[in-house]
C-alpha cells in the first residue's frame, strides 16, 4: 500500500487534519468547492484528479454525502476505495451501498477534530463496516493501528445509538450553553469549570455540523426526547418543592403592574373563582409570568391573549410558544382606558405613553384629538403611570392607563373611556404547568 495515492474531498477544518495525518504515510490530493492554500506535502487537486485516487477519504458535510455519491458514482476510480469519515454512520454506509456498491468502501468515525488532536495522545477511530465488504474494517483497524492510533470496529446502527448517548447530548448541551452565553464568574466552582470546558469543546463547531449529527442520526431524537423529559422533571421537582409546598395561598401571577387591567382581571378572577386564599402578584411581562410559573413561584398565571380592537398580544404568544404549560380557562374583560397626567402639568402633552396594545385601542381617539403628538411604548399601561409619577417619563407627557392608576399613583385624570370600541372586550387566558 506503501505507493498508493490518497485523496482527500472536503478541505474544511476536519479535513485539512485529516489530509495532514495522512500525508506521513501517502501521497495526498484535496479538493474543495471553496478556494482553498493546502499544507504542508499536500498537493491540490481537481475533483476529477481525486477521484482517480486509490483510497478516497470523503470529508464533506453528512447532508452534502447523497448528492455527492450520486453525483459521482461513475467517476470514482472502480478499483478505489471510498471511506466517509462523518459523525454518523447509519446513513452514509446505507448511501454508499446504493450508488457504489461495486466499489469497497467503509464509514469511519474519528473522535478527534482539530481542537482535540494530538501526537502520543489517545487518538480514537471507530470503524462501521458496510455488509457488503465486512472484512475491510479488520483491514484498515491494522492499518490504522500501525499508524498509532486505536480503534474499534462497530455496526453503523451501534455506533450511532453510542453516539447519539455521548457525543450528541455533549454538543446538545454545550449548544444550550453557547445560546446561554455564559458570563465570566468570581466564584469559579470545579462544575463551573466543567460547564466551561463543555462550551469551548462546541465553539468551533459549524451550526451545520451540529444539525447534521442531531438530524441524521434517528437515535438522536430519542436522547432529545429523554433529556426533554429529564429537564421537566427536575423542573418539576423544584416546583413541587418551592416556598415548602405550603398551599395557605393560591398565587396568581399577572402580566402587568399594580393597578394595571391584568391586575384587575386577575382580582376578578379570584372573585368569580371564589377563591378565598388566593394572592396577585403583579408579575409586568410574560416572560415574568411563565419564568415564575416554571420555578413554582406561582400556582397560576394570567396573561391578555387578544383584543377586541387591539388584536392578538403578540407578547404572550412568544412566550407561550417557548415553554410547557397548559391553558386551564379563560374569560373576557371589560378594558376602559383612561389619559392621565402629572397633578402639576397644565397644557397639550409632548408625547403619549403606553403599552403598544393600549395605543391600537385608543388610535382613532389620539388621530382626532393629538394627531401630532408622538406615541411612544412602554411595557405595560399601570407601569407607564407608575413611571409618570416617579419622573421617570418627562412631566408634560400623558399615558393611557387604568383609571385605578390616577388614585394609585397620584396623576390626574384628562378623560376617561378614550378606546374606540364601547365593548372593549380583551380576552385573557390562565395558565398552569401540567406535572
Amino acid at each position: 500500500m506503501n505507493d498508493r495515492e490518497f485523496s482527500v474531498i472536503g478541505y474544511g477544518r476536519f479535513g485539512r487534519l485529516m489530509a495532514s495525518i495522512l500525508s506521513r504515510y501517502h501521497p495526498v490530493f484535496a479538493y474543495d468547492i471553496q478556494p482553498f492554500t493546502p499544507g504542508k506535502n499536500i498537493k491540490k487537486a481537481t475533483l476529477k484528479e481525486v477521484l482517480e485516487k486509490d483510497v478516497i477519504f470523503l470529508c464533506i458535510p453528512i447532508s452534502s454525502i447523497e448528492f455527492f455519491l450520486k453525483e459521482n458514482r461513475d467517476k470514482i476510480n472502480p478499483s478505489a476505495t471510498v471511506i466517509d469519515t462523518a459523525s454518523v454512520k447509519v446513513y452514509p454506509v446505507r448511501w454508499m451501498d446504493e450508488y457504489i456498491p461495486y466499489i469497497p468502501h467503509l464509514g469511519i468515525h474519528p473522535l478527534f477534530g482539530p481542537d482535540s488532536y494530538a501526537i502520543n495522545r489517545v487518538n480514537l477511530i471507530i470503524l462501521t463496516p458496510s455488509e457488503q465488504y465486512p472484512n475491510l474494517a479488520k483491514k484498515w483497524r491494522d492499518i490504522f493501528q500501525e499508524w498509532h492510533f486505536f480503534t474499534r470496529i462497530l455496526t453503523p446502527d451501534e455506533h450511532d445509538k453510542s453516539i447519539a448517548e455521548s457525543q450528541g447530548l455533549t454538543h446538545f448541551i454545550g449548544n444550550i450553553l453557547l445560546t446561554l452565553n455564559l458570563p465570566e464568574t468570581k466564584t469559579p466552582t470545579k462544575g463551573y469549570g466543567m460547564l466551561r470546558a463543555v462550551e469551548e469543546f462546541c465553539s468551533n463547531d459549524t451550526h451545520q455540523l451540529f444539525h447534521d449529527m442531531l438530524m441524521y442520526n434517528d437515535h438522536s431524537s430519542e436522547m432529545f426526547r429523554a433529556f426533554m423529559k429529564a429537564t421537566h422533571s427536575v423542573a418539576s421537582l423544584i416546583r413541587k418543592e418551592s416556598f415548602n409546598g405550603q398551599k395557605d395561598k393560591i398565587r396568581i401571577g399577572a402580566m402587568g403592574d399594580e393597578g394595571s387591567f391584568s391586575h384587575e382581571a386577575a382580582l376578578q378572577f379570584i372573585k368569580e373563582k371564589q377563591i378565598a386564599n388566593g394572592e396577585v402578584l403583579c408579575l409586568t411581562t410574560a416572560e415574568n409570568v411563565l419564568d415564575y410559573l416554571e420555578l413554582g413561584k406561582i400556582d397560576i398565571g394570567l396573561m391578555p391573549i387578544q383584543n377586541a380592537v387591539g388584536g392578538v398580544v403578540q407578547e404572550t404568544l412568544t412566550h407561550l410558544a417557548r415553554t410547557q404549560c397548559k391553558i386551564s380557562g379563560h374569560f373576557p374583560f371589560l378594558v376602559k382606558q383612561c389619559l392621565l397626567a402629572h397633578l402639576d402639568f397644565e397644557g397639550e402633552p409632548a408625547a403619549i405613553h403606553s403599552h403598544s396594545q393600549a395605543l391600537r385601542q385608543c388610535k382613532s381617539f389620539l388621530n382626532t384629538h393629538y394627531p401630532n403628538i408622538p406615541q411612544i411604548e412602554e411595557c405595560d399601561t399601570a407601569a407607564a403611570a407608575a413611571m409618570l409619577a416617579r419622573g421617570e417619563i418627562p412631566k408634560n407627557a400623558f399615558v393611557i392607563a387604568p383609571e385605578t392608576c390616577a388614585k394609585l399613583y397620584n396623576l390626574k385624570l384628562i378623560q376617561s373611556n378614550i378606546q374606540d370600541l364601547d365593548y372593549n372586550i380583551t380576552d385573557f387566558i390562565t395558565v398552569i404547568i401540567d406535572d
